[in-house]
């Protein structure tokens, strides 16, 4: 669920980047507009390299790179940390929305909500998702959003990448079909419900044969791992049932509760799996199960290391927001 890292070029100076995407495109159906400056101007996409921007370090630096037409964009935009201030490359001017000029770091908060589902497949952040933060959790829109509607659009958001993130936990791209989303996900809980039930036999089995302490604690948080699991996909479930703000916001706090208990089960696997295999034999049915488990731990490390963060950020903005 990370920005994929093609999307933004390095340091370029102190915290200066350039960043594959812009908050100001807009597409609908086959047009595309720039609405910078609050305007709408329809505009011709090229994907632009920023190695062909060669060593810049300073917006001054992009000045020569400045289109000749208005309607060419790069989809390329400059953050410079020292002014704050956010510039676009093929016209050479600062990035303004809701007439407010457009924070930098309200631009690098905003790359923690856009996932890999969420990115093109060139490589360019999703402007929808940059322009999607700004309007709920940046500065941008202050003014213009009422509490009650910055809480909606949040709740709704929340729904949405907690719904990706399923559909990525049962290794599927139906997200688009509400109803079959639902029923793999109902599925996929039932799957957990048998996995923890073995589990739970060979924890028993092992009892009985007195086992290796350490391979008894690894059989119990792999059953931990499937029961966290399942009650995420259980809040999942009831965040796509409600339609309430209240009950979304509300679950926020406890499914990041979870995420991290998942975070923290899965490295304490990750060191019993390694100090059983350097000085202990596991019996051959339970290695092979095991084994069956190893690609699906460390796809559940890296999502939910990153829905952690993601929802920290979610919950943090919230409370800064209220207060």
């Amino acid at each position: 669920m990370g920005l994929d890292s093609s999307a933004v070029t390095g340091s370029l100076s102190g915290s200066n980047r350039l960043i594959k995407g812009c908050p100001c495109l807009k597409e609908f159906g086959k047009e595309k507009v720039c609405i910078n400056n609050d305007d709408v101007i329809p505009i011709i996409t090229i994907a632009v390299d920023p190695m062909f921007l060669g060593d810049a370090t300073r917006v001054e630096d992009l000045s020569d790179l400045k289109s000749d037409k208005e309607s060419m964009c790069y989809l390329l935009i400059f953050l410079d940390a020292e002014s704050e201030r956010t510039y676009c490359i093929s016209q050479g001017q600062k990035i303004r929305i809701n007439r407010q000029d457009v924070k930098a770091s309200d631009i690098l908060a905003a790359l923690q909500f856009v996932t890999t589902s969420e990115q093109a497949s060139d490589g360019f952040t999703c402007s929808s998702c940059l322009y999607k933060y700004l309007v709920t959790l940046g500065e941008t829109f202050d003014d213009v959003l009422t509490e009650d509607e910055r809480s909606e659009l949040i709740s709704a958001y929340v729904r949405n990448i907690t719904s990706q993130m399923a559909t990525e936990l049962i290794g599927t791209h139906e997200s688009t079909d509400p109803e079959l989303l639902d029923e793999l996900v109902s599925s996929r809980i039932s799957q957990l419900l048998a996995l923890r039930i073995a589990w739970a036999s060979i924890l028993h089995d092992l009892g009985k044969d007195k086992e290796d302490s350490r391979l008894i604690d690894l059989i119990s948080r792999y059953r931990q791992l499937a029961r966290f699991e399942t009650i995420f996909l259980f809040q999942v479930s009831t965040l796509r049932e409600s339609d309430d703000k209240e009950v979304s916001l509300g679950l926020l706090k406890f499914m990041i509760d979870v995420a991290e208990r998942i975070v923290k089960v899965i490295a304490l696997i990750r060191d019993s799996s390694h100090s059983l295999s350097e000085s202990s034999s596991i019996p051959d049915h339970i290695q092979v199960l095991l084994n069956e488990q190893i690609e699906d731990r460390n796809r559940t490390e890296e999502w939910f290391t990153n829905l952690v963060r993601l929802l920290n950020t979610i919950e943090t903005r919230t409370s800064q927001k209220s207060s």
